[in-house]
């Protein structure tokens, strides 16, 4: 299989879409800055990622045990303290992007038995139909097709506002993570942005802010707001066959 790096989009092309298995954070950036994916399971590029990202934990413990004896010693000047935060801070990032690409390539893990499915995306316009169609399929593949005109609208409110609110300076993809329920689909999207959506009541004439107020009420408030142990968030909304036929 011939390797093949993924970068943002730098005009109107097809979105980032990929199962959680095969899109590969690398431990480089692109020549104009960009994070680097790689789209293809092992290979050269694999290889050299993984030795990289071996060699930056490695170079992470030798930081915190230079840095331990710098923070330790009270005759410690200011330069050295400096030198010793600005390692810190690269060697953090460093560990950081790796447990990022790991993550990615970790299968999520599914509540029970039920079938769960992960996509990423880039933060492009064409991202959120791309999304919605996805969506649907999986939703035929679940025998749960009754739900996806819902479900596609939750879908769409949520991710917009992820990709417009809420993108992160690292460029990371927003994820999308679906899980069949027995009476619906949970909908979740994780975005590394440090803002959080606040659920407005617009007026008549407003233009914008009508979309959590939607969500809201075609989940019945069955949806909400996590935060992550690592960067970011993640904003989950359910959609059950109840809500779908309109009841409470």
């Amino acid at each position: 299989m011939t390797d093949a790096v993924t970068t943002g989009p730098a005009g109107p092309v097809a979105p980032l879409l990929c199962p959680s298995t095969s899109l590969r954070l690398l431990p480089w950036q692109t020549a104009d800055g960009r994070p680097a994916y790689l789209s293809a399971d092992g290979g050269f590029l694999a290889a050299l990622a993984d030795r990289i990202e071996e060699q930056q934990l490695d170079a992470a413990k030798d930081v915190l045990d230079l840095a331990s004896g710098i923070l330790d010693n009270p005759g410690a000047t200011l330069g050295e303290l400096r030198f010793a935060g600005r390692r810190l801070h690269e060697s953090l990032r460093d560990c950081w992007l790796v447990a990022v690409s790991r993550g990615q390539r970790t299968p999520a893990p599914l509540r029970g038995t039920v079938a769960a499915a992960v996509r990423y995306w880039a933060d492009d316009p064409l991202s959120v139909r791309a999304a919605r169609h996805d969506l649907r399929q999986i939703l035929n593949g679940w025998d749960a097709s009754d739900l996806a005109d819902t479900a596609e609208l939750v879908l769409s409110e949520l991710l917009t506002n992820a990709l417009r609110y809420a993108s992160s300076p690292s460029g990371l993809p927003v994820q999308t993570h679906y899980e069949h329920l027995p009476d619906g689909v949970r909908i979740e999207v994780h975005d590394f942005g440090s803002a959080f959506a606040v659920q407005k009541d617009p007026s008549d004439e407003a233009e914008s802010g009508r979309g959590l107020p939607l969500v809201d009420a075609l989940t019945h408030s069955r949806w909400g707001i996590t935060e992550e142990p690592g960067p970011g968030k993640r904003v989950w909304a359910v959609v059950t066959r109840g809500a779908e036929n309109g009841e409470g």
